[in-house]
């Protein structure tokens, strides 16, 4: 999962709470087209942008159909938790017409622009398998973890989030 802006570099993940609460809210309003695979959640909280992926894997399949929304975040006058919110349900408008789409080719590829709630939300759909993802990393040695960094911004907004700016990743999931 690639940040929209250039300048996102430094990011903390979602809360875990927050991610199992998303899966769930989508698994139950989905329920009947869950029936072969299980959604996927993950968010960034960058200095200036917030992004959730919210996916749809289905069981015995490679391709995983996501759904990225980007939004800028300004911590002068912005609550990150209204702008989660936001984000969730942009992401559920779009899982209700990838379910009753008959193929994703109308889906922009590109984060597109998009206008919601008088916020301006950007889009795009990709096919990333975000376990593979992680299990390639690991071999390649390249451990996401190490993108955790933290700073005054990030404490900012996780603090907004309830969680402890000084907890680290593992502690978050109860590890």
């Amino acid at each position: 999962m690639e940040p929209r802006l250039s300048t996102s570099k430094q990011w903390t993940s979602f809360p875990t709470e927050y991610l199992k609460n998303i899966e769930t809210v989508f698994s139950k309003s989905f329920k009947l087209h869950l029936e072969n695979g299980k959604i996927i959640s993950e968010g960034r909280i960058y200095k200036e942008e917030l992004l959730l992926r919210v996916g749809y894997h289905e069981k015995d399949r490679l391709k995983q159909s996501n759904f990225e929304i980007s939004v800028e975040y300004n911590k002068k006058k912005d609550s990150p938790v209204k702008l989660i919110y936001l984000m969730i349900d942009v992401a559920a408008t779009m899982l209700d017409e990838f379910f009753m789409a008959e193929n994703d080719h109308d889906f922009p590829r590109i984060w597109t622009e998009y206008d919601v709630e008088n916020r301006k939300v950007y889009l795009q759909y990709t096919a990333e398998n975000s376990e593979l993802e992680k299990e390639a990393d690991k071999l390649l040695g390249e451990d996401s973890e190490k993108l955790f960094q933290g700073d005054a911004d990030v404490d900012q907004i996780k603090a907004q989030l309830g969680i402890d700016p000084d907890a680290s990743e593992d502690d978050e999931d109860g590890e």
